[in-house]
């Protein structure tokens, strides 16, 4: 009998060897993922547009924003500290990311981590990279919990890319795929397309001041039980200051405008912010 129970205990040790050793490939494996897609993002050099076709709210805040800087980087980079809410009814999960952001083409890389509960937590990746949009969350960084890509995917995240253009004003004077329409006084409307033909929408919305403290989208896809439907899409910016020599809203918030209201899912803020030399 207790030679049958040594041959149980070596067999769990060598089940809990081999699973320990899968988890850590596998977690590797995502974190390479990850790092290759931030090295992707900067991969389109820049190439200033001129400035003088942009409406003059989008020139103005630019330029204000780089304080007269004028050499454009590849990408720039920041840290969050954020929190979600992954269903309407649902509490807040804190979440800590960081952040890249292409300058001379549409592109984003989200690496976010979040402790769902005591001792378990996630990593995420949330991305549009060389046209492909991609969302992923592995459990200790290593399980998939769910994964989405494909048209509807791509399209959402060149919204988000679009929206978060206040984060990246270089972006403003140094890519060519944007498009540009003054709506009104205080409204300005961004585009640009995916390499399918779907074009994502979203509109400015400015203060006296000139800064961005909204931005709306009218039919950014949504996911909800396995479907993707149209939806209209809202962000707050707010708390703007300079970081790193760059004037940032620091906060913001996000929502879904629901038929029953606004589903508020996303809220953080910048600690720091960093740009990276073209090429780098």
């Amino acid at each position: 009998m207790r030679r049958a129970g040594r041959v149980i205990l070596v067999l769990v040790a060598a089940v809990l060897v081999v699973g320990l050793v899968v988890h850590l490939t596998a977690r590797r494996l995502f974190g390479m993922e990850i790092d290759a897609a931030v090295t992707a993002v900067g991969a389109v050099v820049p190439t200033p547009v001129d400035r003088d076709t942009l409406p003059p709210l989008v020139r103005a805040f630019a330029e204000r924003a780089l304080a007269g800087r004028s050499a454009l980087p590849a990408a720039v980079s920041f840290d969050q500290a954020a929190e979600m809410k992954l269903k309407p009814d649902a509490g807040w999960t804190p979440v800590s990311a960081h952040q890249t952001i292409g300058i001379g083409a549409p592109a984003f890389v989200w690496d976010a981590r979040a402790r769902m509960a005591p001792l378990i937590g996630v990593r995420v990746i949330d991305a549009y990279v060389g046209g492909t949009g991609r969302l992923k969350v592995r459990l200790f960084g290593s399980i998939p919990m769910s994964e989405a890509t494909g048209p509807e995917v791509t399209h959402s995240e060149l919204f988000r890319y679009l929206a978060e253009l206040p984060w990246a004003p270089d972006a403003m004077l140094g890519n060519p795929a944007l498009h540009w329409r003054e709506v009104d006084a205080a409204t300005v409307e961004v585009s640009a397309e995916t390499g399918d033909g779907r074009t994502a929408r979203v509109r400015f919305v400015f203060d006296a001041a000139g800064d961005i403290i909204a931005a709306e989208a009218d039919d950014r896809p949504r996911e909800a039980e396995g479907r993707f439907a149209p939806t209209p899409w809202h962000g707050d910016f707010s708390d703007y200051r300079e970081v790193d020599g760059v004037w940032l809203p620091a906060h913001a918030e996000v929502s879904w405008v629901l038929p029953g209201g606004p589903y508020v899912y996303f809220r953080g803020d910048i600690l720091s912010y960093a740009a990276a030399a073209p090429g780098s």
